[in-house]
């Protein structure tokens, strides 16, 4: 895929840099909201070779893009289950299990696509809740179903069809969250819909227009939202700060840092759902106790991705660094730039991808400090010898 067309290299190059020579008053803490995970997306190439690709949330760059094999028919919609297993319809109404493996260097098939049904699914579009629930559309009508097991054979473990109503001709349509749906217009609205248990359901007009030059849209949960545009390949990202209050008017645009700028051909993608979420403390840390905010940083940094980084060794790296670019203060404010917080994100803003409480709360920026760290340089201690050798990262 083309590389994104921005100056990351020169961006890096600010972040920080070691230049704390005035730290302002800390701000008053807000409610901790934080926001942590993964993004990750599968997609079908024209020709029919499926696709994985992960997103730094942080940043929104591109980490990772392998191409697998070719799934040897002709498919119309995909929904992903969960990191292993995919569902595609075909164009001739069948629908297929896919079931993958991925790691760091390949994507392929663990066994040819597994037909589950011959005939009836002739949606033209599908998303999987990450609870559930699937959902689809086809001329119009939404459908839920009930998803039993993580890799379903068929009637047994997707049933319990349920009409949810007509009228639903949408652009795109994606799950964000439990019974949530997210969905674009030909005209350009962004719409929100939530289903209740009864088959009832509730729309929120997000966006009435600006929107129509998607023709996917994706997202990992959290409010995290991934928007191609068919005619250059270009993808962009977004962040609602809630998504359920109904409104679009807290959504972060990021088109000054798109994912790519051209590249994503996929006919189709679709999200690994629930990867990306945040929750609410009620006893929000106290970002003025340092050594506390340093031991929440710790244990962040040893659950991440899995505990990949959980060595005294990546701890020494990470605390050094941070005690160099902000002595691990929230409030750190570099007088020379509009970089900002403990990891000293240029411009402090881009953390509210992990939170709306990016400006007071210790949480929310180390988990986006971590993050970028993973997509800018894999470890803490890359982050640190790029560090020693350029006195920025």
């Amino acid at each position: 895929m083309t590389a994104r067309k921005t100056t990351l290299t020169a961006l890096s190059g600010l972040l920080g840099a070691g230049l704390l020579s005035a730290v302002a008053t800390a701000p008053a803490a807000q409610a901790a909201t934080t926001c942590s995970g993964t993004a990750s997306i599968y997609g079908i190439l024209p020709d029919g070779r499926l696709t994985f690709s992960t997103i730094t949330p942080a940043t929104g760059e591109l980490k990772k893009v392998l191409v697998g094999a070719d799934l040897g028919f002709e498919p119309r919609a995909i929904a992903t289950l969960n990191f292993n297993t995919i569902l595609v319809t075909s164009t001739t109404g069948a629908l297929y299990r896919l079931d993958v493996l991925t790691n760091n260097t390949s994507l392929v098939l663990e066994r040819p696509p597994v037909k589950l049904f011959d005939s009836g699914w002739t949606h033209d579009k599908l998303t999987y809740d990450g609870h559930g629930h699937l959902y689809g559309t086809a001329g119009g009508l939404l459908l839920q179903y009930l998803v039993s097991q993580p890799k379903p054979t068929g009637s047994a473990h997707i049933g319990q069809r349920k009409e949810i109503g007509s009228g639903f001709v949408l652009k795109t349509l994606t799950a964000v969250g439990d019974d949530r749906l997210l969905a674009t217009t030909a005209a350009g609205a962004l719409l929100s819909y939530r289903i209740s248990s009864d088959g009832s359901w509730d729309r929120d007009d997000l966006k009435t227009s600006g929107w129509s030059g998607f023709d996917q849209v994706v997202s990992p949960g959290g409010g995290l939202y991934y928007g191609r545009i068919a005619t250059t390949g270009a993808m962009y990202w977004y962040k609602d700060a809630d998504p359920a209050d109904g409104t679009g008017t807290d959504i972060a645009y990021h088109n000054d840092t798109p994912v790519n700028t051209g590249g994503w051909t996929q006919q189709l993608l679709s999200a690994q759902p629930e990867t990306f979420g945040c929750t609410t403390s009620v006893d929000p840390l106290d970002g003025t106790d340092i050594p506390a905010v340093k031991a929440a940083g710790h244990d962040l940094m040893n659950k991440y991705d899995g505990g990949a980084w959980n060595s005294t060794t990546q701890w020494n790296c990470l605390e050094q660094l941070w005690d160099k670019e902000s002595g691990w203060r929230y409030w750190a404010d570099n007088p020379n730039s509009t970089a900002y917080g403990i990891p000293q994100a240029l411009p402090g803003s881009k953390m509210d991808a992990f939170g709306d409480d990016w400006l007071t709360n210790p949480v929310t920026q180390i988990k986006w400090g971590l993050s970028y760290i993973d997509g800018q340089y894999g470890t803490p201690c890359g982050a640190w010898t790029h560090f020693v050798n350029n006195n920025w990262y």
